[in-house]
C-alpha cells in the first residue's frame, strides 16, 4: 500500500505563471491550466521579486552580467536596458518574497525558468534570449539555498514531465517529515522511495543501497540525517525524458496487468506500445484518470509510492472500515 500525505500542499509560484499580469510588459501565463481539478490538491502563494523590488509594471526588462549566485556574492550585477544597476533592489525584493513564502509554510516552488530573477536551473545571462548558462537567477539562487523542492514552469506544460515531478514532490515531502530515529526507520523509508531514485539515477541508488547496508547497528543521528539528506537531494534532481518514459511504461504495464483493484474494475488501459510519442501522452492521461477514479472510490491506487489524499476522505474511510469491522449488535442488546 502507498504512503499518504493528507495535508494540502502549500506551493509557492512565480506570479507571472499564475495568471498575474506582472511581467515587464504587463502580460502573464497560466501554467496551471493543464492541471484541471488537481489544482485543488495544492495551496498556491504567488510572488514576484521584480515587483516587490519596486521596479513596477510595465518596466524595462533586466539582465544579469553573471549568475544569481554571483550577484548575491557581489561578483555580478543586474542591469536594465539603460545600463542602470538594479541589483540591490532585486535582492531586497527577493528577500521580501522569500519571507512571505516562509510565512505561508511553503517548501515547494514552481519557478519561471530562464528568468533573471526566478530561474533556477538555467539563468539568462546578458541581453539575448539564447545566452543561458548553468546557474540561477537572483531569487532562484536564494531558493536553491533553502533546500526546497523546486519545479520549473516547463514541467506543467507537458503531462509526462508533470507526472514525474509530482511523484517526486510527494515522496520528497513525505521523506522530509518522516521521523527517523534509528536505522530501521531509515531502511523502511528507503524501501518506499528507492524505486523513484533508481529511475532518476541508478548509480546513485545503487551506491545509496550499499551505504545503508554498511551502516553500524546503532548509527548516530548525524549519520541517519546525512543519508536522509542525500535521498532528498536525489529526489529534487531533474530526470531525463528517456528515463521518465521508461518509468511511465513500466508503471502502466503493471497497472494493466492487474486489471482490478479491491474487486473494482479499473479504467480501461488501451496503449500497446510506448514507441509513439502520442501514446505516452495517452498513457499519462489514462493513469491520471485511473488515479482520480480510485480516489473517488476511496481506493489507494496510484503511480507513486506516496499519494496525496484529502484528510477528510481518509478519516471517513477509516471510520467506515472501523464500523464494518465491528460485530453487529443483537436485538436484545
Amino acid at each position: 500500500m502507498p504512503e499518504l500525505i493528507t495535508q494540502k500542499v502549500p506551493v509557492g509560484i512565480s506570479a507571472c505563471v499564475y495568471s498575474c499580469p506582472v511581467r515587464y510588459n504587463g502580460k502573464s501565463f497560466d501554467a496551471l491550466r493543464t492541471l484541471g481539478r488537481e489544482k485543488t490538491d495544492f495551496s498556491f502563494t504567488p510572488v514576484c521579486p521584480e515587483v516587490m523590488a519596486g521596479l513596477g509594471v510595465p518596466r524595462m526588462p533586466v539582465h544579469l552580467t553573471g549568475s544569481g549566485q554571483e550577484v548575491l556574492a557581489g561578483l555580478a550585477r543586474v542591469k536594465d536596458r539603460r545600463g542602470r544597476d538594479v541589483g540591490e533592489q532585486l535582492v531586497a525584493g527577493s528577500r521580501v518574497c522569500l519571507d512571505a513564502l516562509e510565512r505561508a509554510g511553503v517548501r515547494a516552488m514552481i519557478v519561471k525558468e530562464a528568468s533573471p530573477s526566478c530561474g533556477v536551473f538555467k539563468a539568462r545571462i546578458g541581453k539575448r534570449r539564447t545566452e543561458q548558462v548553468e546557474g540561477s537567477g537572483v531569487f532562484g539562487a536564494m531558493l536553491v539555498e533553502t533546500g526546497w523542492f523546486l519545479i520549473p514552469d516547463s514541467a506543467l506544460t507537458n503531462p509526462l514531465l508533470w507526472w514525474d515531478w509530482r511523484r517526486r514532490l510527494h515522496a520528497w515531502l513525505w521523506l522530509t517529515d518522516r521521523e527517523i530515529a534509528r536505522a530501521k526507520d531509515l531502511y523502511d523509508a528507503w524501501h518506499v522511495v528507492k524505486f523513484l531514485l533508481q529511475e532518476t539515477s541508478r548509480p546513485f541508488a545503487d551506491a545509496m543501497g550499499r551505504e545503508l547496508a554498511a551502516l553500524p547497528k546503532n548509527p548516530p543521528t548525524e549519520m541517519l540525517e546525512a543519508a536522509r539528506r542525500q535521498m532528498l537531494e536525489a529526489l529534487r534532481a531533474p530526470s531525463t525524458r528517456p528515463r521518465i518514459r521508461q518509468a511511465l511504461w513500466k508503471t502502466y504495464k503493471n497497472a494493466a496487468k492487474h486489471g482490478k483493484l479491491d474487486g473494482v474494475e479499473m479504467h480501461d488501459l488501451t496503449v500497446d506500445s510506448p514507441e509513439v510519442t502520442a501514446n505516452m501522452m495517452r498513457i499519462v492521461d489514462e493513469l491520471t484518470k485511473l488515479e482520480r477514479i480510485s480516489f473517488e472510490n476511496d481506493l489507494l491506487f496510484g503511480t507513486s509510492p506516496v499519494l496525496a489524499r484529502d484528510a477528510r476522505r481518509v478519516r471517513a474511510r477509516e471510520v467506515e472500515n472501523d464500523t464494518a469491522d465491528k460485530p453487529a449488535r443483537s436485538e436484545k442488546e
